[in-house]
């Protein structure tokens, strides 16, 4: 990433203006870091991933943010490049004004050369140096006049130190005038380099925005062809998903043997998720039987457990179907709460668990096209509103 340069040489007039260019080019650059890093830790999460699937898994859940992420980026550099022109345009001002004061010293100065030029021809035409003012005061016809002479004799000297220390301060002055032409073409030739690296970056920018768009679309047509499978097969599904359900509720009236004897004293359940809260799928809908819990990076994140309580399925047996790699925690009272869809499972069955301590990781196994916590409560084997249950 390219760093611009935060100084601007300018006058007075232009110093407020300046100043708060300099604090916006900072803002930018800092705006543009955080971008490029949020980018990397995505880029990171691809690369750790261990097969392709979970790759793509990644890719599909990141890429509106992605977008999102190239957009704002080429935002930036655009201000940027429009920041440093205009800065541009200032110090071309800057240079050309000095140039006229450069010219104007000048020429200051080669009169007052001239004239100081003329004054030492006069003195060395009469006689030269202290002769000159000696010969003037013994020339003298009366005391009267000798003071006269040399009152004129001082004021002349005088007259000559004034002329040699202004020639000296204009001198000085016109040195600094170049000096900062110098640095304000020094500055401009910076900000040029600035403006040509940020456009080749914004170029590349776009294509990585283009290439975006392109997955994005071709997720879409995924899901649109999924969506066709589904409705293809949506008999055999059901079936499954019958299969499915009779399968946990076995599981569950099994744990219920015990867990109706023990009272539930575990009182309001605390969310799954230390960082997701989108809800995608209510209870209810279309007969589901939980939540359905994400959001932006959502993938490797925490899955915490809503309550105390011993975990009584930990099972990673079917990563590809049904509910994937998923855990159970019966709390007593023949309630229990189930996390699935996991991608990495961090406890195992008989472990007594902490309300809000870490059980899995958020993955896409099982039947999923995302990452995301399918969260269901259960009460005497009955899928119930898990939003009845949880709090904060």
């Amino acid at each position: 990433m390219l760093v611009l340069p935060l100084s601007v040489h300018a006058d007075e007039g232009e110093e407020l203006d300046n100043s708060a260019a300099q604090d916006r080019l900072a803002e930018l650059n800092d705006s543009y870091k955080e971008l490029e890093d949020q980018k990397k830790k995505v880029d990171s999460q691809i690369n750790s991933a261990r097969t392709e699937r979970k790759k793509q898994e990644i890719i599909s859940a990141e890429i509106d943010g992605q977008i999102n992420t190239t957009t704002k980026q080429i935002e930036l550099l655009n201000e940027r490049i429009g920041l440093l022109t205009q800065q541009i345009g200032q110090l071309n001002g800057s240079i050309a004004q000095k140039q006229i004061e450069m010219e104007a010293k000048e020429e200051e100065i080669s009169e007052a050369m001239e004239l100081f030029k003329k004054r030492m021809r006069a003195i060395y035409m009469s006689g030269g140096g202290n002769n000159t003012a000696i010969g003037m005061m013994l020339g003298a016809e009366s005391y009267s006049q000798m003071v006269i002479r040399a009152e004129v004799v001082g004021r002349v000297a005088k007259h000559d130190r004034e002329l040699l220390s202004k020639l000296d301060q204009d001198l000085k002055e016109l040195n600094e005038l170049k000096n900062g032409i110098e640095q304000d073409k020094q500055e401009i030739e910076q900000n040029k380099s600035a403006v040509e690296g940020d456009k080749t970056e914004m170029a590349v920018k776009k294509e990585e925005l283009d290439s975006q768009y392109q997955m994005a679309r071709d997720k879409v047509e995924d899901i649109a062809a999924q969506e066709q499978e589904y409705l293809a097969n949506k008999a055999e599904i059901q079936k499954k998903l019958n299969m499915l359900e009779a399968e946990m509720k076995a599981i569950y009236d099994e744990i219920n043997k015990e867990s109706v004897n023990v009272p539930y004293t575990g009182g309001t359940m605390r969310w799954p998720s230390p960082s997701l809260s989108q809800i995608t799928t209510h209870f209810g809908e279309g007969g589901h039987t939980g939540i359905d819990i994400t959001g932006g990076g959502a993938y490797g994140t925490p899955v915490l457990a809503s309550g105390d309580g011993v975990v009584k399925v930990a099972s990673v047996q079917n990563p590809d179907s049904g509910y994937g790699k998923y855990i159970i925690i019966d709390h007593g009272g023949g309630i229990q709460t189930l996390y699935a869809h996991c991608s990495l499972l961090s406890v195992s069955v008989g472990q007594t668990v902490s309300a809000g301590q870490q059980i899995a990781q958020v993955g896409s196994t099982g039947w999923s096209t995302g990452p995301h916590i399918h969260f269901e409560v259960r009460k005497n084997s009955q899928a119930v509103n898990p939003l009845a249950y949880v709090g904060g």
